[in-house]
């Protein structure tokens, strides 16, 4: 049998719980060896049949409950990043290393239970990412073969089957003017200090800068534009209002200083909205030649980009084309075959 560790699904829904989602339902529908796992029924947002496993709950639940229940011939798979350390029939899938790499953004207690945790699952698990800039960030944190890193890709198509909300904007106050949309958790690395900073230094732009996801007040602490009418902080919001704002949106920012894949800049790009991206981390990587990218420590080059693709409607259709084929290089479909051949081939070396 093959156990999907489903802790993900008491999670609220960002880039890695889209990823486990994503995958996890189609690994569930293309196999009938799979079962999920969880604590506790899924949240809405998830549709994963899942079989509660009464316990213990978080962190607790997943080192202790879950490998009481995983057999000693099953395969147990996790797509969040962590997984039981007594276990070493097991896949796991890290998505990154950001909190060695930025360390400021997470807790020292987080820190050091994630590095502790995965250093055992280095040693004992097959591991997959989900870029190879990720894959070589892994292997020089943990001084392994960057070739023992399997990577298999995110991807945006999700967003495409999303029924749009099309009285997202007029609800959220964006039916106005033009805007330049960015989409992110609230974490110092989504870098949306730099993208203020960019948008305080255009001259009476003519387009407003909407952040979607970053509504903690920590990200914009010490900001002049905390209250800016042009400036529009919004929390997170519903799949199908995301789809409406960012299909609406002049432009897509992805800012960030460190993305071990990305997937706001595929979305944009599959729903026809051109992008802007930080030319750091994984991001040059996904998005190959299909944004336009910028340091993402330099606020002048930001703005200045932001601003010329608002003006030049020849630029945001070419970027917009390039976006639809890169974005369509990106399979949710084929990832989920790919991390189904590395099962197998985990129960072959396995036995």
């Amino acid at each position: 049998m093959i156990c999907l560790n489903a802790r993900f699904t008491g999670q609220p829904m960002t880039g890695v719980q889209r990823a486990a989602h994503e995958l996890g339902r189609r690994l569930i529908s293309m196999r009938s060896d799979v079962v999920a796992l969880a604590a506790a029924p899924p949240a809405p947002e998830y549709d994963l049949p899942v079989t509660v496993v009464p316990g213990l709950s978080g962190h607790a639940w997943e080192q202790a409950t879950l490998p009481r229940r995983v057999g000693r011939s099953d395969l147990l798979v996790g797509l969040g990043g962590t997984g039981p350390v007594t276990l070493s029939r097991q896949i796991v899938m890290i998505h990154d290393v950001n909190y060695l790499l930025g360390p400021d953004a997470y807790s020292r207690r987080f820190r050091i239970a994630y590095r502790a945790i995965q250093s055992v699952l280095m040693k004992r698990a097959a591991i997959c990412t989900v870029s190879h800039w990720s894959a070589r960030q892994i292997a020089k944190a943990f001084d392994v073969e960057e070739s023992r890193i399997a990577v298999i890709p995110n991807a945006a198509d999700h967003i495409l089957s999303t029924a749009p909300d099309p009285g997202a904007p007029r609800t959220l106050g964006l039916a106005d003017r033009p805007y330049v949309l960015c989409v992110g958790s609230a974490n110092p690395n989504k870098n949306f200090a730099t993208a203020l900073a960019a948008y305080a230094a255009l001259d009476d732009p003519e387009f407003d800068l909407v952040i979607v996801g970053g509504g903690d007040a920590r990200i914009f602490a010490g900001s002049t534009l905390s209250s800016h009418p042009r400036v529009h902080r919004l929390p997170r919001i519903s799949d199908g209002a995301l789809r409406t704002v960012m299909e609406e949106a002049k432009g897509f920012l992805m800012p960030s200083l460190l993305e071990g894949f990305g997937i706001p800049a595929i979305e944009a790009m599959a729903l026809g909205t051109s992008v802007i991206a930080a030319d750091a981390a994984a991001l040059p990587e996904v998005c190959a030649d299909a944004a336009m990218l910028v340091d993402p420590r330099d606020a002048g080059e930001m703005g200045a980009a932001m601003q010329k693709l608002c003006a030049n409607a020849e630029l945001r259709a070419d970027l917009a084309d390039r976006g639809r084929k890169r974005a369509a290089q990106f399979s949710w479909d084929t990832s989920a075959r790919k991390l189904s051949d590395l099962i197998d081939s985990a129960i072959r070396h396995r036995g």
